[in-house]
């Protein structure tokens, strides 16, 4: 018998929790307008000119919506390798690294021929020009999501603006793999899908999930993402959520509610705007995740609740469970966070489907700290 987790669950009923599947009443109006807003620009990725104090070691960047710098780090293979496939990533909710010591993590990646691009949400250290720190506390004492979340349009809200600057780094990698412009290259002659790869964790890996979803089916006939890999997913199933005791986003969104308690309805079928798990149903692509038992920051139940909406259907989604998430867990729980990423290393493995790639993992994705037969590929 498991303890239960965090919030009186026991392991299985976390691991099989789901999302109140109803949208927003604007849902379909308001992510159509912001479609079309989105593709009203063309980004293209640049060397970095003008300096950003906050994180001098951007080395890119791009103008997203409303003409906000995003700053990027690309890490591409060494020696002038070929790059065979595009990596698109982010980061979590509070005190993401460096984009120049972030950028160590994706080397035996890029020199496997992956071109990754690293980037910074609008407001956070990196893409602050012209914008300022927008992770600073508001008046309701709110962080990063908070910005723009009770303004008198939606539009105005933070969160879907990141979620642009997710989606337009998609595109411009998408160009890079088609030679299109921007940076230049070495594309592998032989590469056969230009379709792009997404990887989020916490806060990332909510804003992964949904513009991954908000990208499906834009091409007929092609695919804009080809592969997903989502860290303890925030975002999700906001009606559960704003129940609980929580911190990170879950607090932020509760602190605005109440300081226009006169508006709590309102603002509630808001946040469902951004529900990850129900972005998720129209995900469906390969995927990987990874989920925790417990965890308080990025609540254990949505974020499987997440992976459960995913729509990618069997052998194509991978659930990698560890112990705790947001928290010590002892080395037991480290190890098997540290399994996770040399898993995937493999999942992104550009000489291999994620099917093959993943058939040695499936023994260890519930337990275990060791694979047979040698490390990752």
């Amino acid at each position: 018998m498991t303890e239960p987790d965090d919030f009186g669950m026991s392991a299985v009923r976390t691991m099989a929790h789901v999302c109140d599947p109803v949208k927003s009443s604007d849902h379909s109006g308001f992510w159509k307008r912001w479609y079309e807003r989105l593709v009203l620009g063309s980004p293209v990725l640049r060397e970095r000119t003008t300096h950003d104090p906050s994180d001098p070691s951007a080395t890119h960047d791009f103008e997203s919506i409303g003409g906000v710098r995003i700053g990027c780090s690309l890490v591409i293979p060494h020696d002038g390798a070929r790059v065979r496939g595009a990596l698109v990533t982010t980061h979590g909710y509070t005190n993401p690294p460096t984009l120049g010591s972030a950028a160590h993590r994706w080397r035996s990646l890029a020199d496997n021929g992956v071109a990754v691009l690293e980037l910074r949400l609008r407001g956070y250290p990196g893409s602050q020009l012209g914008i300022g720190d927008q992770t600073l506390p508001d008046e309701s004492g709110a962080g990063w999501i908070g910005r723009g979340f009770a303004a008198a349009d939606a539009s105005e809200w933070i969160l879907p603006h990141a979620i642009a600057d997710v989606c337009n780094g998609v595109r411009i990698m998408r160009n890079i793999l088609l030679r299109r412009g921007g940076v230049r290259l070495e594309i592998d002659p032989e590469l056969t899908s230009a379709g792009v790869w997404m990887h989020g964790e916490s806060l990332g890996g909510g804003i992964a999930t949904i513009a991954s979803a908000l990208l499906m089916g834009r091409l007929p006939g092609e695919t804009i993402i080809d592969r997903l890999a989502i860290a303890l997913p925030s975002l999700g199933d906001w009606r559960w959520r704003l129940h609980q005791e929580c911190t990170g986003t879950t607090l932020d969104i509760r602190r605005v509610i109440g300081a226009h308690a006169d508006r709590a309805a309102e603002l509630v079928d808001r946040v469902r705007l951004c529900d990850s798990a129900v972005h998720a149903a129209h995900v469906r692509i390969p995927t990987l995740a990874m989920l925790a038992t417990r965890d308080s920051v990025v609540p254990a139940p949505a974020a499987a609740a997440v992976y459960n909406a995913i729509d990618s259907g069997p052998g194509r989604k991978w659930r990698f469970v560890v112990p705790c998430g947001h928290c010590e867990g002892g080395i037991h729980n480290s190890r098997r966070h540290a399994l996770f990423g040399r898993a995937l290393v493999d999942f992104f493995d550009p000489q291999h489907r994620p099917m093959d790639a993943m058939e040695r993992w499936e023994p260890m994705m519930n337990e275990g700290e060791r694979v047979e037969n040698g490390g990752a590929r």
